[in-house]
Order: C-alpha cells, then structure tokens, then sequence
C-alpha cells in the first residue's frame, strides 16, 4: 500500500508543478501574444511551423489544430531547411518557432533566410537574449520554469513542452474566434472517424423521395401494416391530395391500435395517425438528433429545411452511421 501511494504521490505531483508552470505562463501573458494573434490573422500565404526535438513535436500538433480551423499551415523540418527546403518559404508566409533556449543551430539557417527575404517570425522562447528572440518579429516569451520531477530529470523536457502546448492551443483558438468559425466548419475538415461523424448534419442520412412509406388517411389498418413492412421504416407518413399537412403512423401505433379496437376492419390511418410530429431541421448535428429521439422515446425524426419537409431520418441509421 504504502508502494501505490508512493507512486500516485509523485505522479501527482508532476502534474501540479506543471499546473504551477501555466499559471506563470497566463500571468505572463502580454500585449505581444496580440501582436501574434493579429500577425497571423493578416497572413496572406502559409503559417510555418518549425523548431527542432521536442518542440518540433508539440509544434506539430499545434499546426495540425491550425490547419484543423481552416487555417493553411504546415511544418518545415529544420534539419532539411538548409538542404532545399527553404525553397517552400514564401515571402507572405509567416513562421512561427519554438525554442526554450533560442539559440539551436539547426534554426540559424532559417533565421537568415527569413531576414534576407523579410519573412517575419513569431518566436516562442524563453531566453530574451537569444537569437531567435533577436531575429523575431513578435516575440513571446514564456518565463524560465523548473521541469517536473526531482533534480535527475532537470534536462527532460516536461512543463517547457506543456507551456508550448498551452501557448500553441491559444494563440489558434483566439485566431479562430477572430475568424468568427464555427463547429459545424470543423467537421469539413474532419469527414471521417468520431469527430466527423459527431459533426455530421442530419441532412446527410436522409430517408427522401419513393424511399418514403407515403398513404392517406382514408387507408384501412390491414393496409397500412402492409405499408409500414414493405419498406421496413417502422412507420408511414399520413398525406392526403389536397393537404400539405403530415402525419405519421409508427408500428408502435399499430400495436396501441390492436390492443385498444375489437374491430380493426374499422379503423383507418386517421384514427390512429399522430397528426402533429416531431420535426428537427436539416442542419442539426446527428448527435443531437440521437439526443431528441432518446429523450422523446421516438424511433422517426421529420426533418425540415426553411420551414419545409425534406426527409425522415431512423434511429437505426444513426446507430449503423455512429457504429461504422
């Protein structure tokens, strides 16, 4: 027991120096982290990413959150700058580096290039007297934090990487608001796995045209299970000529009807019909149609766009879609 707790002591602790780390870095957040935002808000070509190690890495991920937003960024590996691919770099780009100390070799190269051909540069560091602090355009500057962990990992990056992270998600996520995006944009770029299908609209797995079980009210029950099977929707759709109301019959208003009249011979699709449906509208995210079906214990959503219908949507397509 007192091994388990030994461990989870030391884990935790790590993670509050870090935590301690941040905050050092939202205090010391300035007027520079705006002069950032609007930088690269005004970039008419690419934003480039670039730093060498750890930072390389972390700066991979932050490009990856930028060009996720609709922002066109990509990374250049410092090592092969000075072997040809400098000749990506366009005078409208803008570069973004990151570098605790500021002074890596493999960035003097770049720094060069970029000061020859005007290039400017948002450097991240936490070394004021350093070259790449020199050589900035904007310069953010993080303060000297202690890395987590006990004197032997003093060298390991730990708290500098995730103070690069944090400054990474906000410098994009401020660009972002500024560029008014919104959520539904993010699934363009994210059309497959979780994300995409979270952020799918409704629309997409629409039910329309002869796919739809259509009958009028005057229609007698036997016909209408004959109606509800043959397309194997689990309903129909109530419209007569002249009306441009719908209704709807589920098979779970059949089976109501079969408990409830002695003579079904009688009945007939307005008899049992729900004459007012739920609806939701085309651009609602499948989640949130899945979310109004659990909560209404409803198997069949209407959708809608500009206030006419469009389609229906099952349940069971939203499972089989959110299961692939």
């Amino acid at each position: 027991m007192k091994y388990e707790k030994q461990i989870l002591s030391f884990g935790k602790k790590i993670i509050k120096e870090e935590i301690v780390a941040l905050s050092k870095v939202q205090k010391n957040l300035n007027i520079n982290f705006v002069k950032a935002v609007n930088l690269i808000l005004n970039t008419k070509g690419n934003l480039v990413f670039t730093g060498v190690g750890k930072s390389k890495l972390i700066l991979e991920k932050v490009c990856g959150t930028f060009s996720s937003l609709g922002i066109p960024s990509y990374v250049l590996d410092a090592n092969q700058a000075s072997h040809g691919s400098l000749g990506n770099l366009q005078k409208n780009d803008t570069l973004i580096i990151a570098s605790n100390s500021g002074n890596t070799n493999e960035l003097i190269t770049i720094f060069n290039f970029a000061k020859k051909y005007k290039i400017k540069i948002i450097g991240i560091t936490s070394n004021s007297k350093s070259e790449l602090y020199k050589f900035s355009t904007v310069k953010i500057i993080y303060p000297k934090i202690k890395e987590a962990g006990d004197q032997n990992f003093a060298l390991v990056p730990t708290s500098s990487t995730t103070i690069l992270a944090s400054i990474g998600d906000a410098l994009a996520i401020t660009v972002a608001k500024k560029n008014n995006f919104k959520i539904k944009k993010f699934g363009e770029h994210h059309p497959y796995g979780s994300i995409g299908k979270s952020l799918t609209p409704i629309k997409e797995l629409l039910i329309t045209g002869k796919e739809i079980p259509f009958i009028t009210s005057n229609l007698i029950f036997s016909k209408i299970l004959l109606k509800i099977s043959s397309k194997r929707l689990g309903c129909v759709l109530v419209k007569d000529k002249n009306s441009k109301k719908i209704s709807i019959i589920t098979d779970g208003d059949t089976a109501r009807a079969a408990s409830k009249f002695q003579n079904l011979q009688s009945i007939k699709a307005k008899d049992i019909m729900t004459k007012n449906p739920n609806y939701i509208d085309e651009t609602t995210l499948v989640p949130e149609a899945l979310d109004i079906m659990n909560k209404k214990r409803i198997t069949i959503l209407l959708v809608k766009s500009n206030g006419k219908f469009k389609g229906l949507v099952s349940i069971h397509a939203i499972l089989e879609f959110l299961g692939k």
